[in-house]
Order: structure tokens, then C-alpha cells, then sequence
């Protein structure tokens, strides 16, 4: 699986391994994953908040997951069950 990065809002690189490693996991269990990109960046000068996109190539048309927070934790954690929803609803599709 081919894994792109691009962290455009300079966060700490725990975090960006933290990512790769949580979409690794939900992809060897859900299914058929060609590639990931993860993009990051952020907005706003005096409360920054995050906004990231995933997108998970598969057979078919790409999956793409788009979440912002202001807390790197939480932001981590709604992608986790929103990848796991989406890889769930895909495989049941094929």
C-alpha cells in the first residue's frame, strides 16, 4: 500500500505516525486498499483548527474522509470510526 502525506500545518510528526498507523490497521482488516493520502493543514490565527482529508483509493470509486477540530486527539479519534464506517459500507457494496 503507497501512503502520501502532505502536513501542511507543521503538526509534530507523532501525530502523522499515529494517522498512518490507525488507517493501516482499519485497512489490512476491512479490505483491499491500493493507496492512502492524508492531508493536513490548518486555519484560523488565533484558535488554529485542523482540517484533514483522507482518501483511501479501492476498486471502485476512491473513499474520501474530511473532519475538522481544534484538538489533534479528538480529530484522530472521529477519523478511526469514520474509516472504519466507510471501509465497513464499501466492502458490503462489492
Amino acid at each position: 500500500m503507497r501512503f502520501e502525506v502532505r502536513n501542511r500545518a507543521g503538526i509534530a510528526n507523532k501525530y502523522i505516525r499515529f494517522a498512518k498507523w490507525k488507517i493501516r490497521k482499519h485497512c489490512s482488516r476491512f479490505g483491499d486498499v491500493l493507496y492512502a493520502e492524508l492531508y493536513v493543514s490548518e486555519t484560523g490565527s488565533r484558535l488554529k483548527t485542523y482540517n484533514v482529508v483522507i482518501k483511501l483509493g479501492v476498486p471502485g470509486p476512491d473513499i474520501i474522509i474530511k473532519s475538522e477540530h481544534t484538538d489533534l486527539g479528538q480529530l484522530w479519534a472521529s477519523f478511526s470510526a469514520k474509516i472504519k464506517r466507510q471501509l465497513r459500507k464499501q466492502g458490503e457494496r462489492r
